[in-house]
């Protein structure tokens, strides 16, 4: 009975995270893009990798993550650079973007980047 109940639970989370069957989990890696540390000594803070779906040209977020810079790149050059602000749980992409492009979010020292398809 426990089992169910967890069960239950998770799925209504993702139901009001706004992820629907349609979405697309963006598969990222991360790379540091500053290799200096914040402050005196080497942080030893863990970075945790963003979870966002994409339904078309709307991403989805959870509703926790910190503000980003979004750059899409496509053919080695920005073609579109916002701000996603703190707690934004949807981000629409300029439907103009079309194509295979690379989706990049910078956050302090850390870009997180993967693939998309719009």
């Amino acid at each position: 009975m426990k089992k169910v109940f967890i069960l239950l639970l998770c799925l209504s989370a993702l139901n009001l995270n706004g992820v629907s069957a349609e979405s697309v989990k963006i598969n990222l890696s991360v790379e540091i893009i500053d290799d200096k540390p914040a402050g005196p000594g080497h942080s030893k803070s863990v970075v945790h990798m963003p979870h966002i779906y994409q339904d078309g040209c709307k991403l989805i977020l959870s509703s926790s993550h910190p503000e980003y810079l979004i750059n899409i790149v496509q053919d080695d050059e920005i073609v579109y650079s916002s701000v996603i602000p703190a707690g934004v749980t949807e981000f629409e992409l300029p439907s103009y973007i079309s194509g295979e492009c690379t989706i990049k979010l910078v956050k302090g020292r850390f870009c997180f980047y993967g693939e998309i398809s719009l």
